[in-house]
């Protein structure tokens, strides 16, 4: 048996995400368009949102839709603080991340202690939230005032380059980090407390796991996380609005996503968001706007009904399958067309990759995966 090597993850992203932070001057020295960096940024920014919800809620169970109200205050923290203000940019971004935990910790600190609160209550409660903050937004003066406010003009560091250069970066920062935080926690007692209470929240509080503080914890990373991410993501954004931010598309995107890849893994939102970022884009590049949400839905709901383990763990279990579905993916593309684009190429990989993951086979005895055992997480965690 194999001893586990909970570092290797970590230390392999961050390799990864060293080398890819000099592609900016690749894509400049090539002459590559800058359709790249922003396509790689948006793909970042929906990793870093997926992997901070799926902290919480894929780990522990507890169904969110607070993801939209704490990317809400992160752009808002930008919006108020940098241009009504005159704060420098860059500690803005933190402090949107503090303010978004800060209110995840509140949340949980009156939820968490009504037992009552939970299951589809706890859901509409933390939906209810972001529209709470929209109203307050909307009637306060010092915030929004219902006139929106212009982030076009937002002073930049130059040390990190032109704009999307520099978006570019600070997205892969957030990415890098709501992925390495995902991996310790999913391999900690931490990690094994939040599935444990996912199986059996009751079970494991009686044997000693201490619910209440680690999803305490859980909650203040995913608001810290979603509100640091949402917080760069305002320098994308030329008008700040209400309607914009505090709407209900940031959660379902994210909730798609986290279960297409799969909630029981670190992997499966990352990998969700690739693929659905991907396709909707892909979609809308081939004319195709008015529809590409009908497809991008229709192929969510038949992923997600066909592979309810997430595409990520039916990957991993059918590797040559998967691999075969690729490379006719890039056959396809090639006869299909147009390649204009290596995203394009991307796109069609995905596609034949998740066909291929589809396709049924003879079942067998799946190995149990992280989390799956309510007491082999609960003996971890007391006995650890």
């Amino acid at each position: 048996m194999k001893k586990p090597r909970p570092w290797l993850a970590p230390a392999a992203t961050l390799v990864i995400a060293v080398a890819m932070w000099f592609y900016p001057d690749l894509v400049d020295a090539a002459g590559w368009p800058i359709f790249y960096l922003l396509f790689a940024y948006t793909v970042f920014f929906w990793t870093a949102q997926a992997s901070s919800w799926n902290l919480f809620t894929g780990f522990s169970g507890y169904f969110s839709f607070g993801q939209g109200a704490f990317y809400g205050v992160g752009v808002y923290t930008v919006g108020v603080m940098v241009v009504k203000r005159g704060w420098p940019l860059l500690p803005t971004f933190l402090v949107g991340g503090i303010l978004a935990a800060a209110l995840g910790l509140s949340i949980g600190l009156v939820v968490f202690r009504l037992r009552r609160l939970r299951g589809e209550i706890f859901a509409l409660m933390t939906l209810a939230v972001a529209f709470v903050l929209g109203a307050v937004a909307r009637i306060s003066s010092t915030i929004d005032g219902g006139q929106g406010i212009p982030l076009s003009s937002v002073p930049t560091p130059e040390a990190l380059g032109t704009h999307p250069q520099m978006i570019f970066r600070l997205g892969l920062i957030t990415a890098v980090l709501a992925v390495v935080v995902a991996q310790v926690v999913q391999h900690s007692r931490l990690g094994w407390g939040l599935f444990s209470i996912r199986d059996d929240e009751d079970v494991a509080e009686t044997l000693g796991v201490p619910t209440f503080r680690f999803k305490m914890i859980a909650l203040g990373l995913t608001g810290f996380l979603a509100g640091l991410s949402g917080a760069v993501h305002a320098l994308q954004v030329s008008y700040v609005t209400i309607e914009e931010v505090f709407n209900i598309r940031v959660p379902l995107m994210v909730i798609l996503m986290s279960i297409l890849g799969g909630t029981r893994h670190w992997m499966g939102p990352v990998l969700g968001a690739l693929v659905v970022h991907t396709m909707s884009d892909r979609l809308n590049r081939a004319g195709l706007e008015a529809v590409s949400d009908i497809i991008v839905g229709a192929l969510l709901i038949l992923m997600i009904v066909a592979m309810k383990e997430g595409l990520y763990l039916r990957m991993r279990q059918r590797p040559l399958i998967t691999a075969i579905g690729a490379a006719v993916g890039v056959a396809g593309g090639f006869v299909l067309g147009p390649l204009d684009s290596a995203v394009t190429h991307l796109g069609y990989t995905l596609l034949g990759a998740v066909l291929g993951a589809m396709i049924p086979v003879g079942s067998r005895r799946q190995r149990p995966e992280r989390g799956a055992p309510a007491a082999q997480a609960i003996e971890e965690v007391v006995g650890g």
